[in-house]
Formats: structure tokens, C-alpha cells, sequence
């Protein structure tokens, strides 16, 4: 196979064709996606294998996620589990503090929160007792933390320790 020779002002064009394009094309990019999944990235990579994730979340999920992504993620698990960590540990430090407890306690014990309250008298006194910013917090390590099993959270405090050190209380 030959290569073919590009002059300069070809590849203006072909370079102002790819941007046109890019600009009526739909939106793909989903930069933080692979730091949102990571956890559970994480944990079925123990069963299965990158292309094997890669595959599902587009058949099942509707989530384009590339192979080649997901092994990056795979292989640096510090750096992931810290970008991870940065998305919830506002959230974390603020519940923590104000509880009185480390983001350690908070973070890995087996289960801190239950059920958000569904019942309209119960949730009025909730929310008069507890400050907005820390139901704020408390809604994000729900979906974001407490999602995740016990097991892959368990698996990822020596990633994080170095992060938990004076934090909280």
C-alpha cells in the first residue's frame, strides 16, 4: 500500500472539512464517562475482559465506550480511583464533617444510607433538620458512592488512603 503525498494547502482543507463536519455531526464526545463508570469498570474487569465490557455497554446500555479506553482505565488504577474520588469528596468532606465522623467511616462502612424517605410529612421534618447543602452532599454519595459494591469500594481504599488522612471529623 502507498502512502500518498499531501501538500499544505490539501491539508487545510481536508482540516476544515473534518472540523465543518464535526461541527454538523452529532455530539459523541464523553470525556468523563470512563471516570463516571470507573468503579464498575473496575469490578467487571475481574470477570471480563475489556473488549467484553466495551461490547455490553453498547448492546445493553447504549454507552459507546471503547475497548482501548476501558483497558487505559483497567491499567491505572490509582489515577482512576483519584479522579473518581475528586467527583465525591466535596461531598464526602461536607458529610463527614458534619456528622462528626472521617470520610473513612463514612466511605467504607457496609451500608450508611438507606432509603431516601418517601413520606411527605417525614421528608418536611428532614428537610428542616438537616442543612441543604448537606442533603446536597448526602444525594450525591448515594448515587455516586454507595452505588458501588462493598467489595470494589473495599478495593479501592489503598488507592484513596492518602486522601482520608485528617480528613472529616
Amino acid at each position: 500500500m502507498k502512502t500518498k503525498a499531501v501538500e499544505t494547502p490539501d491539508l487545510a482543507g481536508a482540516g476544515q472539512k473534518l472540523l465543518a463536519h464535526s461541527k454538523s455531526a452529532a455530539f459523541t464526545a464523553r470525556r468523563g464517562l470512563a471516570v463516571d463508570l470507573y468503579p464498575f469498570i473496575y469490578g467487571a474487569s475481574a470477570r471480563m475482559s475489556a473488549p467484553a465490557i466495551s461490547d455490553f455497554l453498547a448492546k445493553e446500555q447504549g454507552i459507546q465506550l471503547s475497548s482501548v479506553t476501558i483497558n487505559k482505565a483497567i491499567k491505572d488504577p490509582a489515577k482512576n480511583w483519584n479522579l473518581f474520588f475528586d467527583l465525591i469528596e466535596p461531598a464526602a468532606l461536607l458529610f463527614s464533617e458534619d456528622s462528626k465522623m472521617t470520610m473513612g467511616e463514612l466511605l467504607f462502612k457496609k451500608q450508611h444510607f438507606y432509603k431516601p424517605v418517601q413520606n411527605p410529612i417525614l421528608k418536611a421534618a428532614v428537610k428542616l433538620l438537616v442543612k441543604e447543602e448537606v442533603a446536597r452532599g448526602a444525594s450525591i454519595l448515594r448515587t455516586k458512592w454507595f452505588t458501588i459494591d462493598w467489595e470494589i469500594r473495599l478495593k479501592a481504599r489503598p488507592y484513596l488512603e492518602h486522601r482520608l488522612v485528617g480528613k472529616g471529623k
